[in-house]
């Protein structure tokens, strides 16, 4: 497994950190800051230190396919029960890590996974 730099959005789930901090990524959670600066900072500071976006939030397709923000991979979960959400994002973090350093956008539907490319 390659560990990743990935920064993780205020509304994912504390035990989605653990799991990726456990599998050795090196993981920053929003949840963990006194305040969330919103989706546009969040953006720019995951561009900014070559980190990939773990979200459940719509608001990042947004920002990168419609407004021309700064392109980095995101990870847009699935909302789930916390440790369901954990496996999967650990699972698949595992099996399109490399399409999020190539900046894609990958969406996990439940059933199945799209892939944007970059």
């Amino acid at each position: 497994m390659t560990a990743r730099k990935l920064l993780v959005d205020k509304c994912v789930a504390g035990a989605v950190v653990r799991r990726l901090r456990a599998d050795g990524h090196d993981v920053v959670w929003i949840g963990e800051r006194p305040a969330d600066p919103g989706d546009e900072a969040i953006l720019e500071e995951a561009h900014r230190d070559g980190r990939a976006i773990v979200t459940i939030d719509a608001d990042f397709g947004t920002l990168v396919f419609h407004l021309n923000a700064p392109r980095v991979g995101v990870l847009r979960l699935k909302q789930a029960r916390a440790a369901q959400l954990a496996e999967r994002a650990s699972a698949l973090v595992e099996a399109h890590g490399s399409d999020l350093d190539e900046k894609a956008f990958v969406t996990d539907d439940g059933d199945r996974v799209r892939i944007r490319p970059a």
